[in-house]
């Protein structure tokens, strides 16, 4: 006790005077620090659930003063006994280790805390922001250039589209990182695919994204060297029709392509016999085959099954290409004079993490979002806190006469839809809003433009305004209706009845949203609903278009009774607060506001603003149409059961061939799919002189595992050391059971000596891992460099290779060279 009680006041002397020479050596190397602050803790992880406030008071102070330590960890005798981490200006406190998802991308330092006889107590590590390493022509090249240039495609969802005159898509997504990273401006131009690659060679555009390689197309740009994704190739066809999977079926078909795609180009060149159906876009390619135009399309699966799911077309069906090229790969393309780009570009893909990634492929390819996209979570950190304590109140400008939304009343009251809302995340969150009060929309508009007002609470988000404000995502959605008199047809699309004179609001959002899609509309521009409902019923104008709410509230309050819905646009209707430009934390604070909304309350406050007219009398014409659209949604039912059982049966021969593909034990690809990709890779490294290593892993004395633990014992380490192989290998690497306790590596796009290095370091991690039972392993490692065609070949000499490394002292990595053994 007593030598506890001497070590306790060294302790807090010594920690009391860090604290007033700490900030002094805040400019001195921080490693130098960081090794100072191990000799501080080992006085205090002793008896560290005594110390943990004078724990927390010391590392706090290196928070603050060092602002790239992001995280801290503290391991005594073996056991985590401190961590903690940056939240922005949040320190986030743990009893046991950080999460993987938050050390991921950053780099550590290590120091062990020593006793004064200098024995080892434990360890302190410390995690720092990752930064990027660029050359001085780097730096100089990001200085000068602010904006980079990238191509925005029109109709290539889920990748690269553009929705509203908004640039969307994975892609687009994955270039934003980037940009956020490299603290850049992205300028996105959507052009046709030609016109994009022309643009680029004649540096018009800086870069391209999602841009798959040819021998054409490599003579003419640079490339990045690795994809960023990769997507199956499928072909699709007619439910009624054959089954097609390769081209060497097609002669004399007709497959409807995008001109200018790498598609297009590689069924001309490559196969002359087969008729080509030219397309301006991936939903005319899908369009043609369902309407017997062509026989059957090729391209990305991710890309033919979006337009099939999103246009409800059921007559088609989607079948994996067994063609060599059964993957491919999106690239960056960059013009042949800009390597520096490039290089940049390199090392910022770097920092995007597999967290991030994981992300992206959740919002573009699974059905349902991510739990964190979904969440309700809507806490504030300490920064949103205190900049809501400094602000008091949040101003917003309004429309005052935009019922049912909102509007003022004559007693200077807000009303409508959105000032429920408001009210509601006033109730949920505790903002608190105040109302200016303008005489137009356009006045309101201004002050928020000017920074004069903080928020537009009901606006729609275009391209002009994005250039004033920032948005919030959307929390309410209706659907955009075209109103007619009730004696005209019903409307599939706006392409009907482009001709037509149309009624909209005069410098409502809605005008550039339709103009955007059918530049030559005819517009008739009205003061507000009301006329524009009257236009349509007097026949001065064919149609008036607004949202559902608008229309069924107008024609309700006005008695409007000759007007019907005849129709809706495929755009939706998405309400989100238009923010000002310059304070992007009140835009984070607002969407974890509207988070906080539940549908139930959406709901309430909607049904409370719009009542549904009834007809009460009995109308033969209405009957009519009731039946119509009861054989119409029949039909749809029947239609629908048979797209489901094709998605099904699709379904249970994908599982199918999976199982076929898959060793059952470890659920690695078996020694049949190893053949198919080794014999595809071997063709592609051939075609295009890129690099390919195999490297053969076999478990060192496997055989005594079995023999003193049992099969079952030896199943579950074969279990766990496949685990260490496919979590330590790339994305665009194989690895596969080759048999017993033997796994075959392929590295692809990659020499013999940097395959060595990743062998080198999975025998590492195997050396050092604790099997079941704290079981200890090794592995000897068989490497060759592919120079032959001949699969069969390549194998033997990876495995000479392998028998080598057993021969010599196993647990290490030999390579087979050529002409040298």
């Amino acid at each position: 006790m007593y030598r506890f009680f001497i070590s306790l006041i060294f302790c807090l002397l010594f920690v009391q005077n860090t604290f007033s020479s700490e900030i002094e050596a805040i400019s001195n190397n921080t490693k130098q620090n960081i090794d100072n602050l191990s000799l501080q803790l080992k006085y205090l992880v002793q008896d560290h659930q005594d110390n943990k406030k004078e724990i927390n008071n010391i590392l706090n102070l290196y928070y603050q003063h060092h602002e790239k330590i992001q995280a801290f960890e503290i391991v005594y005798k073996n056991k985590y006994i401190y961590s903690s981490y940056k939240n922005d200006s949040t320190i986030i406190i743990n009893d046991d280790s950080l999460f993987f998802d938050i050390k991921e991308n950053l780099e550590t330092y290590e120091k062990d805390i020593l006793d004064n006889k200098n024995n080892s107590l434990g360890k302190l590590i410390v995690y720092f922001k990752k930064e990027i390493d660029f050359t001085p022509e780097e730096l100089a090249y990001l200085k000068n250039k602010k904006i980079i240039r990238i191509q925005n495609d029109s109709d290539l969802a889920p990748y690269n589209f553009n929705e509203n005159a908004i640039a969307k898509g994975y892609s687009i997504d994955y270039m934003n990182l980037i940009a956020n990273k490299l603290a850049i401006q992205v300028d996105y131009q959507n052009v046709i695919w030609n016109e994009a690659m022309n643009m680029l060679e004649n540096n018009q555009l800086d870069l391209m994204v999602n841009v798959l390689k040819s021998k054409e197309r490599e003579d003419r740009f640079l490339f990045s060297d690795i994809p960023y994704r990769l997507s199956t190739v499928a072909m699709v066809s007619r439910i009624s029709e054959k089954e097609y999977n390769s081209f060497s079926e097609l002669d004399g078909k007709t497959i409807a392509l995008v001109k200018g795609y790498y598609t297009y180009e590689k069924v001309k060149r490559d196969f002359p016999k087969i008729n080509i159906y030219s397309t301006n876009n991936s939903l005319e390619t899908i369009t043609a085959v369902s309407l017997k135009k062509a026989d059957l399309t090729y391209g990305i699966r991710d890309v033919l099954e979006y337009n099939i799911n999103k246009n409800f077309i059921s007559n088609l069906k989607i079948t994996e290409s067994i063609e060599n090229e059964n993957n491919f790969g999106f690239y960056f393309a960059y013009n042949k004079e800009n390597s520096v780009l490039k290089s940049i570009i390199s090392k910022a893909e770097k920092l995007i993490s597999k967290n991030e990634i994981e992300k992206l492929n959740n919002k573009w390819f699974n059905k349902l979002q991510s739990l964190e996209n979904n969440s309700k979570n809507f806490l504030f950190t300490q920064e949103e806190i205190s900049y809501l304590g400094k602000k008091k109140n949040i101003t917003m400008c309004v429309d005052p006469n935009f019922l049912p939304y909102e509007e003022i009343t004559e007693k200077g009251n807000y009303s409508g839809i959105i000032s429920d809302i408001i009210n509601q995340l006033n109730k949920n969150t505790n903002i608190k809003f105040q109302l200016n009060i303008t005489t137009s929309w356009e006045e309101s508009y201004e002050l928020v433009k000017n920074k004069r007002c903080d928020i537009l609470p009901f606006t729609l988000q275009t391209k002009s305004r994005e250039e004033y404000f920032n948005f919030t995502q959307p929390y309410l959605n209706f659907p955009i209706v075209i109103a007619t008199k009730d004696s005209e047809s019903f409307i599939n699309s706006l392409k009907e009845i482009q001709n037509k004179k149309i009624a909209l609001i005069k410098n409502f959002a809605l005008i550039e949203i339709i103009k955007y899609s059918y530049p030559n509309i005819q517009i008739i521009e009205v003061r507000n609903a009301k006329e524009g409902l009257e236009k349509a019923s007097s026949k001065d104008a064919y149609a008036y278009i607004d949202s559902m709410p608008t229309v069924a509230y107008i024609k309700q309050k006005y008695n409007i009774q000759d007007i019907k819905i005849s129709g809706k646009i495929s755009d939706e209707f998405l309400v989100r607060i238009a923010v000002r430009n310059d304070e992007m934390i009140l835009q984070n604070i607002l969407n974890k506001a509207i988070n906080s909304l539940k549908e139930e309350d959406k709901e309430r406050i909607v049904n409370k603003w719009l009542t549904l007219v009834k007809e009460k009398q009995f109308n033969t014409k209405v009957f009519i149409q009731i039946v119509i659209l009861i054989i119409i949604i029949f039909v749809s039912i029947i239609t629908a059961l048979i797209y489901r059982s094709n998605i099904k049966l699709n379904a249970l021969n994908k599982e199918l061939r999976k199982l076929s593909q898959t060793d059952k034990l470890t659920s690695l690809y078996n020694r049949v799919k190893l053949d198919f990709i080794l014999e595809k890779e071997i063709k592609f490294s051939q075609r295009y002189n890129s690099a390919l290593t195999l490297a053969i892993v076999d478990i060192d004395l496997f055989k005594n595992i079995n023999d003193t633990y049992g099969h079952t014992i030896g199943d579950i380490i074969l279990k766990e050391f496949a685990n260490i192989l496919s979590k330590n290998i790339r994305e665009t690497d194989y690895v596969g059971r080759w048999g017993g306790e033997e796994f075959l590596l392929i590295f692809t796009h990659t020499q013999s000596q940097n395959a060595q290095i990743i062998a080198e370091n999975l025998r590492k991690i195997i050396e050092q891992y604790d099997f079941s039972n704290k079981i200890k392993l090794t592995a000897s490692f068989g490497i060759y460099e592919c120079k032959d065609q001949n699969p069969t070949k390549c194998l033997s000499k990876a495995d000479k290779a392998l028998y080598e490394a057993k021969n010599s002292s196993r647990n290490c990595v030999r390579v087979f060279i050529d002409k040298q053994n």
